[in-house]
């Protein structure tokens, strides 16, 4: 299975949207809040949303933001990896793997040195199916709920 994977343009914001909605069986938003979302994510600098396609159907996306640091005395960059999701018809065919793997190299060709990402605890087939690609864990992820201001 050869996948076609390649960066979201606009004409794919109402696929990613079905996409997105399948993931977590929920209608999908409305468009002008796909519109406002997506129009938002296209202006951070390094944050791609890739879309992969088998046969000329969509059947899975991931986002990658490539970020500097200057950790380990020098420049180097890292990937966060986010937004794995496969259609749910296609899942278990190695879709995934393929998409994650594809990460890794983009990520390597984009100069990084490692990618990050974060998965809930409770997604124990999520961290087997990481595992299995070579992530390992690293450390604890935590997070802090803020109420926004604007």
């Amino acid at each position: 299975m050869n996948l076609d994977i390649r960066i979201a343009t606009r004409e794919d914001w109402p696929l990613l949207n079905q996409l997105y909605a399948d993931m977590d069986g929920e209608p999908p938003l409305p468009s002008d809040d796909v519109e406002k979302i997506l129009t938002e994510i296209t202006q951070v600098p390094n944050y791609y949303i890739y879309i992969a396609f088998l046969n000329q159907q969509l059947v899975g996306t991931f986002s990658l933001l490539y970020a500097p640091t200057m950790m380990h005395r020098g420049y180097h960059k890292f990937a966060v990896l986010d937004a794995v999701t496969v259609i749910s018809q296609m899942r278990g065919e190695g879709i995934g793997s393929q998409m994650v793997k594809a990460a890794l190299q983009f990520s390597a060709e984009a100069g990084c040195y490692k990618v990050t990402l974060s998965s809930n605890l409770k997604r124990t087939r999520a961290h087997q199916f990481y595992q299995s690609l070579g992530f390992e864990q690293h450390g604890w992820s935590f997070k802090c709920l803020v109420q926004p201001s604007q």
